[in-house]
């Protein structure tokens, strides 16, 4: 129970991704601020990449202390790019949507971004005074 606690803002992010990409595209209200060709794109690359750099943060703050943590960092952030390509497959039958390529590719962008991007706050930030419950 307290792995879930630690990872509360992980968990209500993909909550929020799920919910999103299984929506309708009719039933998601766009904002004129993504209204351009190729706008869902940079919403994927968003969603994913903000996942991934709560997720890291979370991550790092709750295991600072254990080694293992740097050397297995990369095999769970791939976890996030199977579920980008999970909800990619399961979106015809739920959402009505068709599975999109380019989806994957913008969710798999946003994820290695926020990755190095994770690197470049770490060095200039505490998150354990950020996650601590």
């Amino acid at each position: 129970m307290q792995q879930l606690i630690n990872y509360k803002f992980t968990i209500i992010t993909l909550g929020i991704i799920f919910f999103l990409s299984l929506s309708s595209s009719e039933s998601i209200n766009k904002s004129w601020l993504l209204d351009f060709k190729y706008a869902d794109k940079l919403a994927h690359m968003g969603m994913y990449g903000f996942l991934t750099l709560v997720y890291l943060m979370e991550r790092t703050a709750f295991l600072r202390s254990s080694q293992a943590t740097r050397k297995i960092r990369w095999f769970y952030v791939w976890w996030i790019v199977l579920i980008g390509a999970f909800i990619e497959v399961i979106q015809p039958a739920f959402a009505g949507r068709e599975k999109d390529l380019w989806d994957f590719m913008a969710n798999t962008t946003g994820i290695l971004l926020a990755y190095l991007l994770f690197f470049i706050i770490k060095k200039n930030y505490n998150f354990n005074k950020t996650f601590s419950s």
